[in-house]
């Protein structure tokens, strides 16, 4: 798959989606590509994994704030705002239903919507460099890409306001630390450790990480009764499932199942 934005790679099972820097003139084209990108990945049997990178550059998905002031002053409406969010709409909402897991992996500055792409990922690593600020809400905004929901899941309702609210910039010890991230690597250690997390989630079957994701997902909704009557239920389906079988037979004899290869069942 070729992208104008970001390079797309499948490799032992993960598929890595790394974004090229800052300079893309629409977060609609962005977001075309990426809801494109996610699609198909999630219908090959090859990408068991995906992983959202930066590529050393600054990880900074903005709408167009220009065209926004000149609508706003021109008592135009939302105009361009309106399809902004809309297109950030499909794509973290294509994230969360995804069936495979998004991993989110940054080395350098994360800032304004890219802020908010990283949250809406599964699992959230980072580089000690890497550092973190949201956008300025002194424009008057509303921070977007489900920063609302993401936050004060991730770290309380607060602390959600003081990170939006002051607008400070978060190193990756301090993000940490609050909640924002799962892991973080020192610099030198920081691609070997992410290979290895993903090549982890590419050896699990699938069966059991997409219907693990919808349980963390839907489990603040339900009673612990619920879950326990959901997770039977997941159980009985991961039990049926041919990557399973071959996951049981290859830990009865200490052995990994290799899923990655060419031809390989698919349980969807």
């Amino acid at each position: 798959m070729t992208y104008d934005f970001f390079d797309c790679e499948v490799r032992d099972g993960v598929a890595t989606l790394s974004l090229l820097g800052s300079g893309t003139p629409s977060l609609q084209e962005l977001g075309d590509e990426l809801v494109d990108a996610l699609l198909r990945l999630q219908e090959d049997r090859a990408a068991r994994v995906i992983l959202l990178t930066d590529a050393g550059g600054p990880f900074d998905t903005a709408m167009d704030l220009r065209a926004a002031a000149e609508a706003q002053a021109g008592d135009a409406g939302m105009g361009s705002v309106a399809a902004d969010l809309e297109t950030i709409r499909r794509v973290v909402t294509l994230m969360q239903e995804l069936g495979k897991p998004i991993v989110a992996a940054v080395a350098g500055d994360v800032r304004d919507s890219g802020f908010g792409l990283v949250m809406a990922a599964d699992v959230r690593l980072a580089a000690a460099t890497a550092t973190f600020t949201t956008q300025d809400m002194r424009l008057g905004l509303l921070p977007d890409w489900g920063l609302t929901s993401t936050l004060p899941r991730a770290i309380g309702p607060n602390r959600a306001l003081d990170v939006l609210w002051s607008g400070r910039t978060l190193s990756a010890d301090e993000a940490s630390r609050l909640g924002l991230l799962d892991r973080v690597f020192a610099a030198q250690e920081y691609e070997q450790e992410v290979e290895a997390y993903c090549r982890r989630l590419a050896g699990i079957p699938q069966p059991a990480l997409r219907l693990s994701k919808l349980a963390v997902q839907q489990s603040a909704e339900f009673d612990l009764t619920t879950m326990l009557s959901l997770e039977y239920e997941a159980q009985q389906q991961c039990w049926d499932s041919r990557e399973t079988s071959a996951g049981l037979a290859a830990g009865l004899d200490g052995d990994a199942a290799d899923f990655s290869l060419p031809g390989g069942e698919d349980d969807d």
